[in-house]
């Protein structure tokens, strides 16, 4: 059941983004209901008038609150009205295909809680915490650990179809977080701004975390709570249209956040980032195995029309900049230290 905060208590608010609800959702929430400090409030947010919600609930049992937008859209508009409901200083932000294990929101607690006494800071510093995220399949393989980068911008899986293990147990910080499961202080969000709804779906998880980084907030993966994900429920894996929108939205979110150097050579970094995936996907590993052969088009379009936005992108950047904490130098560090590992470029495809 969903608990009840006390007076001077931090009250968590899980917001669940559906856009199919039924049993996807429901699963979800009993999940939520079934941890040990299950969250004080359950946001479901949806949109349009068909998406069925109702039935969910009643099955699940949790009294949750539906936002519901009245036209359907995609992912960053409908995590937004969930988000400005939301009552919680803590926001546990989830898409309906994840279930959190047991123990999962206890552990985040404690590492918002924690966190910087740990790290020997003076004042609370918050932080956007990333799960471990586990395949629901029983593979007992991995979804990722957060996301490493590209210096493009563009973000792949940490982990992503690699054996669970010790090997993945380190804390640490991570290039970007998942849209899948993550907890955002509401802090943070006061400081950073919610996600961008221009972007749609795909990429606003990057969008987020390289503003979030600009402005000093740390991102980092909390191996012991766990998580599972049914990976491509929502949109499925490998659509020539979500190969677009990766890239279209990537190239924005590069144009708004990255070191202005990064963002002269995009062109160049993109073509070689391009290669490497390709080299992969011929020896049948990374994340380009799984793709049609029409995707190479599909990502061409999409950076393109991504370039096409960049007027709004670096509007969006001159308004940022004022609040930004790292300059160029250390938003470079940034790329480097969550740099793609060769392991990931090259990994197995997540099973199917």
């Amino acid at each position: 059941m969903v608990r009840r905060g006390s007076m001077g208590e931090t009250r968590l608010s899980a917001v669940v983004v559906t856009h199919l609800g039924g049993d996807l959702l429901q699963g979800c929430l009993a999940a939520l209901a079934d941890q040990a400090e299950p969250p004080e409030e359950v946001v479901v947010a949806t949109s349009g008038p068909r998406v069925p919600v109702d039935a969910a609930l009643a099955r699940s049992g949790v009294p949750a609150r539906v936002v519901r937008r009245p036209a359907a859209s995609h992912y960053a508009p409908t995590a937004n009205a969930g988000l400005a409901a939301a009552r919680g200083d803590l926001l546990f932000v989830l898409n309906d295909d994840v279930r959190v294990r047991p123990g999962c929101l206890a552990t985040l607690r404690r590492a918002a809680r924690d966190g910087p006494a740990r790290q020997g800071m003076a004042r609370p510093h918050p932080a956007i915490l990333q799960p471990r995220i586990l395949l629901a399949d029983g593979s007992g393989r991995l979804d990722n650990v957060g996301h490493g980068l590209f210096p493009d911008g563009f973000n792949l899986a940490r982990g992503r179809g690699a054996p669970d293990g010790p090997s993945f147990d380190a804390a640490g910080s991570v290039g970007a977080v998942s849209g899948a499961a993550f907890l955002l202080p509401r802090a943070v969000l006061e400081r950073v701004g919610p996600f961008d709804e221009a972007l749609g779906a795909f990429g606003e998880d990057l969008d987020l975390s390289l503003r979030a980084v600009r402005r000093g907030v740390p991102l980092r993966v909390v191996p012991e709570a766990r998580v599972e994900h049914v990976l491509g429920a929502s949109y499925g894996r490998n659509g020539l249209r979500k190969v677009f929108l990766v890239e279209r939205n990537r190239t924005r979110a590069a144009l708004r956040s990255l070191p202005a150097t990064a963002c002269l050579g995009l062109p160049l970094s993109t073509a070689l980032r391009w290669g490497l995936l390709a080299a992969a996907a011929l020896s049948g590993r990374g994340l380009g195995a799984g793709l049609p052969p029409a995707a190479a088009a599909a990502a061409m379009a999409g950076a393109l029309a991504g370039f096409a936005g960049a007027p709004g992108a670096l509007a969006r950047r001159r308004r940022d900049a004022a609040g930004w904490t790292l300059g160029e130098t250390a938003m470079w560090r940034h790329l480097w230290r969550e740099r793609v590992r060769l392991a990931d470029l090259s990994a197995p495809p997540a099973p199917s």
